[in-house]
């Protein structure tokens, strides 16, 4: 009597199973990265794969695994893992200055066999619960498909731009050629500017809402530049000036340079570093994509602005507030606010509740919110606050699509100023 494997077909034809969901653990690694790679359809070349592991921290994960014993039952080519998500630790820096540690959620991915039964919303429950459980006031995360992560209570909260400029049109004005100075930004290695490229990171980081802290092995993960991983393009350049730093690469037909960052923390450093960029030689375009956020005083630089245009506009960080009092208490205000708020956790995470109702008080020197009985002012949803938490997407709008309701308008405009902040919130840390 002889034994086969069990057909494909046969596995195929049943329902799937309810997945187990539980904490990773570093066995896990390469059925990681066999999901994620299905899942966005992208490889993990082994020295990139190598960043990861030393960022895996297991027990910020949880994994969704389908019960029974695949290879017992000898069916061949069947991995057990389901789905997975989970959290970095990073530190952002919130308007005012103050810097708050933030989990940023990452790595999420359902197999196809499971989707649209109700896996993502289960392992998320698991995964905010403890988030919760550790203190988290808040979580962050970037959206592959916008229309996912709203319904867990997210709220879009910076917008990533992406410019492409003609370098031909592309002139400094005098102003600008003198706000440049003779400090000129030089090209250094990769790997012998590293130290100077994080130091100026963590400059920019601390006066930026929304900027997330690198560790040292994040810095590793970012500079990775693994030549099959280039997407037609050269190595990753870097240019530096004592005050900020930018990376680019040019695609292989040396017509367009890619501009990965601009990180200046002057505006002296800025204009140093756009001039260097736009006099590369042979280059007729230069795009960026995140390099070069809302309010950023490019176009402003040059003698002809139209030379810069805005090739998309897309959502960029989300946040999740899980602790509302101690989320809006932990950032300053651009005026004086005092304000009760009914905010309301619609239940899409079972397990996390963040509604509310709290007295804010607060302004440029800081804030305090607490609990009360007294009847609210402005009521409005986890996600729209945490959309307006760092000043991005204003309230006003979100008040005129119908997400903010308050008795009295002035209000809405009073907490619409207040949540501003000087600058536009960004991040440049892609997890």
């Amino acid at each position: 009597m002889s034994t086969t494997a069990t057909p494909l077909a046969a596995i195929t034809a049943g329902a799937p199973v309810d997945p187990v969901i539980r904490r990773a653990t570093r066995d896990d690694l390469p059925a990681l990265r066999a999901l994620d790679s299905r899942a966005f359809g992208a490889s993990w070349p082994d020295d990139e794969f190598a960043g990861f592991e030393a960022l895996f921290e297991a027990e910020r994960f949880v994994v969704a695994v389908e019960p029974g014993d695949h290879a017992a039952q000898g069916i061949d080519g069947i991995d057990a893992l389901a789905g997975t998500a989970g959290a970095y630790p990073f530190t952002m820096t919130l308007p005012g200055g103050a810097q708050l540690p933030v989990p940023g959620v990452t790595w999420v991915a359902v197999a196809l066999h499971q989707r649209r039964r109700g896996l993502l919303r289960r392992m998320f429950a698991d995964l905010h619960t403890g988030l919760v459980a550790e203190g988290a006031a808040l979580a962050v995360l970037t959206a592959s498909e916008a229309g996912i992560y709203g319904r867990f209570g997210y709220g879009a909260a910076t917008t990533n731009r992406s410019v492409s400029i003609d370098r031909r049109c592309a002139r400094f004005t005098p102003a600008a050629e003198a706000l440049a100075g003779a400090a000129v930004a030089r090209h250094a290695s990769i790997a012998a500017a590293k130290n100077h490229l994080a130091a100026v990171h963590d400059r920019w980081c601390a006066a930026t809402p929304g900027a997330l802290s690198r560790s040292s092995a994040w810095w590793d993960w970012v500079l990775t530049d693994p030549p099959d991983q280039r997407s037609g393009g050269t190595e990753l350049f870097a240019l530096v000036h004592p005050d900020g730093y930018a990376t680019y690469q040019v695609t292989d037909d040396g017509d367009t340079a890619r501009v990965v960052e601009v990180v200046a923390t002057t505006p002296a450093a800025h204009a140093s570093l756009w001039r260097s960029l736009l006099a590369l030689d042979l280059v007729e375009d230069v795009v960026a994509r995140r390099a070069v956020p809302l309010d950023d005083p490019l176009p402003h630089l040059l003698t002809d602005p139209r030379a810069v245009t805005t090739t998309a506009l897309r959502d960029g960080m989300w946040v999740r507030l899980l602790d509302v009092p101690a989320a809006l208490a932990a950032r300053s205000y651009a005026c004086e606010v005092d304000v009760v708020l009914e905010v309301d956790d619609d239940g899409g995470l079972p397990g996390v509740d963040a509604s509310a109702r709290v007295r804010l008080r607060g302004g440029p020197d800081g804030a305090e919110c607490t609990r009360t009985d007294t009847p609210a002012d402005v009521r409005l949803g986890v996600g729209t606050l945490g959309a307006a938490f760092l000043g991005g997407p204003r309230l006003a709008p979100l008040a005129r699509a119908g997400l903010v309701q308050a008795d009295a308008p002035a209000v809405v405009a009073r907490l619409h100023s207040a949540l501003a902040c000087d600058g536009e919130p960004q991040y440049s840390t892609s997890f």
